[in-house]
C-alpha cells in the first residue's frame, strides 16, 4: 500500500495534477449527494427506526468521528493508492486490458463495470471474514452494536486496501468506456443504505437489491445457522444467493448487532470515554499482541 501511494503520488505530481485530483475525489465521495443521503437516512431512522436510539447516541457520535476521518484523511490516501494502482496495472499487467469493443453499446459496458465493482467488493468483503489478519482490521466494522447510516463509515483506515481489486472491473474494460461520475456517486449512495436503523427490506426487489433488514442478518453478534456469516453483499444480493450466503429476513424483532465478547473496544463499554478516545483505542486494538478473534467466520 506504501509503493502504491508513493507511485500515485509521483504520477500526479507528474502530472501537474494531484492538489486538483484529491479535491475532484473528495467532492465525488464525500461530497453534496452523500451528505443529502445520509442526511435523509438519518431523518429516516428517527421516523422508522429498526431500534430507537436516541439522536446524539454515543454510538451515532463515535461514527460520525469515522466519518470525519474517512473524509480528511482516507479519501486523499485512497485516492494516491488507486492511482498508483492503475499505473502499475498499465505498467506490468497490460494482458488484463480488453481491447475496445466497438459492438457493445457504452451503457453495457458501463453497467459491467458497476456489476462487477460490486462483485469484487463482495469477493474482498469474504476475504476479510475469512482471513484472521484482515478480520483484525475488518471485526472494527462489527463492533457497533448501535446499527446507524454512519456505521458505513466505522472502518479500519488500512482495510480500505484490501478493495483494491474494486477498480479491475474499470481497469478492464476502460477502453470501452468510462463509468460517469454520476454513476459511481449513485453506487456510493446505496452502499450507505444497507447500514440504515431500519426495517425497510425492499418488497419486490429484495431479491436484487442489499436492504438494511438483510444487511443486518450480516452484523448479528452470534451466527444465525450452520453457516456462520452471512450477507456478505453490498448493493447486489447475487452473489450471496450464488455462493449460497443469502438469508433473507423473516420479520420480527431486529437482531442485536455486534460481537460477542466485545473484543474490540466499544462506546457501550466505556459510557465516561470521550468518543476521540474510543475512536483511537479501537484503530490501535487490531496491533495489540493479544488482539481478540472472536466474531470471525
Amino acid at each position: 500500500m506504501g509503493w502504491l501511494g508513493f507511485v500515485g503520488v509521483q504520477a500526479l505530481v507528474g502530472a501537474g495534477d494531484l492538489s486538483n485530483t484529491l479535491v475532484v475525489a473528495q467532492g465525488r465521495t464525500v461530497g453534496p449527494a452523500l451528505v443529502v443521503v445520509v442526511a435523509g437516512l438519518l431523518l429516516a431512522e428517527r421516523r422508522w427506526p429498526a431500534v430507537p436510539r436516541p439522536a446524539l447516541s454515543r454510538a451515532h457520535l463515535v461514527d460520525a468521528g469515522y466519518l470525519a476521518l474517512f473524509a480528511v484523511v482516507v479519501v486523499p490516501l485512497l485516492t494516491v493508492v488507486e492511482t498508483g494502482f492503475a499505473v502499475e496495472v498499465q505498467r506490468h499487467a497490460r494482458f488484463l486490458i480488453v481491447s475496445r469493443l466497438p459492438l457493445v453499446p457504452q451503457v453495457v459496458v458501463v453497467g459491467a463495470i458497476l456489476v462487477g465493482i460490486d462483485a469484487m467488493n463482495w469477493a474482498a468483503h469474504v476475504a476479510n471474514h475469512r482471513s484472521a489478519s484482515l478480520w483484525r482490521l475488518h471485526a472494527l466494522h462489527h463492533s457497533q452494536e448501535d446499527m446507524s447510516v454512519l456505521t458505513t463509515f466505522r472502518t479500519h483506515p488500512l482495510v480500505h486496501a484490501t478493495y483494491l481489486g474494486a477498480l479491475l472491473p474499470a481497469l478492464v474494460l476502460g477502453t470501452s468506456g468510462t463509468v460517469p461520475a454520476t454513476a459511481l456517486i449513485i453506487y456510493g449512495c446505496l452502499v450507505t443504505l444497507p447500514h440504515a436503523n431500519l426495517r425497510w427490506t425492499f418488497g419486490p426487489l429484495a431479491r436484487i437489491f442489499v436492504s438494511p433488514a438483510y444487511h443486518r442478518l450480516h452484523h448479528a453478534s452470534a451466527p444465525i445457522d450452520s453457516r456462520g456469516t452471512v450477507n456478505f453483499g453490498f448493493v447486489l444480493v447475487c452473489w450471496d444467493q450464488l455462493s449460497r450466503h443469502a438469508l433473507f429476513p423473516s420479520g420480527g424483532a431486529p437482531i442485536a448487532t455486534g460481537i460477542a465478547g466485545r473484543p474490540v473496544p466499544v462506546e457501550q463499554d466505556a459510557p465516561r470515554m470521550a468518543a476521540h478516545r474510543v475512536v483511537g483505542a479501537q484503530l490501535v486494538q487490531p496491533f495489540r499482541m493479544r488482539s481478540a478473534m472472536d466474531g470471525r467466520s
